[in-house]
């Protein structure tokens, strides 16, 4: 899977924990509603954002 915002790998880990009950990165994260709503309409809820993209949007947010 890749990001919806920039197209690089996501990593994401539900394939992981259907297969091997890891769990994923994003499952202790929290999303700002304002980072979830730069989606594009039908990707919400159904894409993950990958972790640079989270970690931009927190570094652009404290600036």
């Amino acid at each position: 899977m890749n990001c919806p915002l920039c197209g690089r790998p996501n990593e994401c880990g539900i394939k992981a924990f259907e297969d091997k009950q890891e769990v994923c990165w994003c499952f202790h994260e929290q999303f700002p509603k304002e980072l979830l709503q730069k989606l594009p309409e039908p990707q919400r809820g159904k894409a993950c954002i990958c972790k640079l993209c989270a970690s931009a949007f927190r570094d652009d947010v404290m600036t």
